[in-house]
């Protein structure tokens, strides 16, 4: 079978990304093009400017097609947190009589759960935190269901929609460079199944992914995410925080942040951090305490999230699972990962692509994808169909 090339569209809340790949060798990828662009950016309550997010978007992928002789037919789109709403259901299927399971009735289990769900939007991914035949006994991949027989099957089932408006406006914005073609994964789902084991996932795993302008935390459980919450933190807030405490510019601000270290303890008065502007230094507690103080709300709202929705399980078994961070901000801010562990009193642990070159949190979203649409596109192979048509395979 030709290994061909999937079109990704990584939209990340400071640039967004367009990439083909292909899937390699010993579970890595073959990349024919990739190009980044910034635009201005969006929050929880959607894109700042959105003239500024689709002229991104034509200059990323024209880039990449100026240098590709191929032909791409669809473009598989990364959808942030902020513009997903997740819902879970625990259905139930029921067979007049015993049967062996093949995969149009986990679509059915599927299909007969939305259909009792209220929600407005496009639901644009369907996954399962783990299937039961009734004998309490959890199967969290579906291909271990095929050719068992049962009368009864259960899912702990999650659904993930976007608003219509952004449905309508990603694809009249691809269908303006010619692509009518266009699959929607959610983001922190893709990063969730690519960078947490299965083994880990098999409990209550945590993904705290800290970008430039937003931040997410996704509770994750088997192939399914429980709860998930997204904030106005990351990156920028902390550059904002260094502009004002130390009234300088975004380009000074920045530039101390790339030195900045905020994993130790304490410092000496004396020691400075100095720029390359004109030997301009600043103080390093000073500096640190900052950049503390910004991450601080971030941690404060992961920390009431957490206790939300955690507070009455056991606190060893919540804490024997570590935060797994990813993201810009850890890329950006060293130390942040330890300062969030010791301000939420929750093990954290940094996660990214087991890549050459590509080993690097700020590449976790873009790799994931490419994972998750290469994934997508084999089980919607007509071999794949055909062959789940006779009940799929059984481990």
């Amino acid at each position: 079978m030709k290994n061909e090339s999937v079109a990704i569209l990584d939209i990340r809340s400071d640039e967004v990304c367009f990439l083909l790949g292909s899937k390699g060798v010993n579970k890595t990828f073959v990349f024919r093009g990739m190009h980044s662009e910034p635009h201005e950016g969006y929050c929880v309550d959607g894109f700042f400017d959105e003239g500024s997010f689709r002229k991104a978007v034509m200059r990323a992928i024209s880039s990449v097609q100026q240098n590709y002789q191929g032909v791409i037919s669809e473009i598989y789109v990364g959808v942030p947190s902020p513009f997903v709403s997740v819902l879970t259901k625990g259905h139930t299927l029921s067979f007049h009589a015993k049967r062996k399971l093949c995969a149009q009735d986990i679509d059915s289990l599927f299909d007969s759960g939305i259909s009792e769900l209220s929600q407005q939007g496009v639901c644009i991914e369907k996954s399962a935190m783990y299937f039961t035949l009734g004998d309490n006994r959890k199967y969290f991949n579906k291909e271990d269901l095929y050719g068992v027989p049962t009368t009864l099957l259960k899912g702990a089932l999650c659904y993930y929609f976007v608003p219509e408006t952004f449905y309508a406006f990603i694809n009249e914005t691809l269908e303006e460079l010619g692509f009518t073609n266009t699959k929607f994964i959610p983001s922190t789902l893709a990063q969730a199944m690519y960078l947490l084991p299965e083994k880990k996932r098999e409990g209550y795993a945590f993904l705290l992914d800290i970008g430039f302008m937003t931040s997410s935390i996704s509770v994750v459980y088997g192939n399914g995410i429980v709860h998930e919450e997204t904030f106005n933190c990351g990156i920028g807030s902390v550059l904002v925080a260094l502009m004002d405490g130390l009234h300088i510019d975004c380009a000074v601000a920045n530039e101390i942040l790339t030195i900045a270290n905020i994993s130790g303890g304490s410092v000496p008065r004396d020691m400075l951090y100095y720029t390359g502007q004109e030997d301009i230094a600043f103080s390093v507690q000073t500096v640190n305490e900052i950049i503390k103080c910004s991450l601080d709300e971030l941690c404060e709202q992961v920390d009431a999230f957490l206790r939300s929705y955690y507070k009455e399980k056991t606190p060893l078994m919540l804490l024997s699972n570590t935060i797994s961070v990813t993201g810009e901000g850890i890329s950006a801010i060293r130390g942040a990962a330890e300062h969030v562990s010791r301000r939420v009193n929750w093990l954290t642990e940094i996660v990214f692509p087991d890549l050459p070159y590509y080993d690097k949190p700020t590449c976790s979203s873009r790799i994931a994808l490419l994972s998750a649409a290469i994934s997508t596109k084999e089980e919607r192979g007509w071999f794949r169909r055909i062959f789940n048509c006779f009940g799929g395979r059984k481990k």
